[in-house]
């Protein structure tokens, strides 16, 4: 008792010296003949039983403590994501104030989206222009690339924006488009582009931007569930909280 007292007034708490000694006996293999064979002091079984309940006792501990470390991790993991959330949610709400040209807050606006996608483990591309088209941004998202349509202005994307979009992503292989409105789309536009259409767009507007900002569902999920209405419904503007078309 007195050696654990001393170990214990270490600054340390002797925590190396007592893991030495806990590795050594939960590992220990040689039992002296003279003491449990010749002199029959010591019992083998028991001594391997304790052993064994030694090593039991370190594999739940180990465990506990790995968990412990799991979830101060993921509490840690999500209080900096929802940290990250936070900044972004007031750069959009920033974005509605007054005083800013068209132009400068679209740009903002893709600054925004391209910092989103990041912080959301999707990398989205710069713009870039290629045979007198600009595309906004490009991503790659369960295999396959997607090009990327910005729009921050105050009516509903009309049906000229969309066609010009569409034609965008009909002219790449395979190509793929989500097209990205904060104040949504007409229904006149969505009926035109997807009646007798071969569907290769999904689109977002600011209620889906801010489900994702409020924590409510992921960027992740909320393509995987556009994507997989699309495919199998034929339905290209739904939200992914209420699992309902908006229109």
């Amino acid at each position: 008792m007195e050696t654990f007292s001393r170990l214990s007034a270490q600054p340390d708490r002797g925590f190396i010296v007592f893991q030495t000694m806990i590795d050594r006996l939960s590992n220990w293999s040689h039992f002296d003949p003279y003491w449990f064979d010749d002199k029959q002091k010591l019992d083998r079984q028991e001594a391997e039983a304790s052993i064994a309940k030694l090593k039991g006792a370190i594999k739940t501990r180990n465990a506990e403590t790995e968990r412990r470390r799991d979830s101060s991790k993921t509490a840690q993991s999500r209080r900096a994501k929802q940290s990250d959330l936070s900044a972004l949610t007031s750069a959009f709400q920033k974005m509605f104030g007054s005083g800013m040209t068209p132009q400068a807050r679209g740009k903002l606006f893709e600054l925004f989206l391209k910092e989103l996608f990041t912080r959301q483990s999707i990398r989205m591309g710069d713009p870039f222009n290629i045979k007198g088209e600009q595309i906004d941004g490009t991503f790659k998202f369960e295999g396959e690339n997607y090009i990327v349509e910005a729009k921050w202005q105050d009516p509903s994307t009309s049906t000229g924006d969309l066609y010009k979009f569409a034609y965008k992503v009909d002219g790449k292989m395979h190509g793929r488009g989500v097209f990205i409105s904060v104040n949504g789309f007409s229904n006149d536009s969505l009926e035109a582009v997807v009646h007798g259409k071969h569907i290769q767009t999904i689109l977002i507007d600011g209620e889906d931007i801010s489900n994702v900002l409020d924590g409510r569902i992921s960027l992740e999920k909320m393509l995987d569930f556009k994507v997989r209405a699309a495919q199998t419904r034929g339905e290209i503007y739904v939200c992914a909280i209420r699992q309902a078309a908006k229109i």
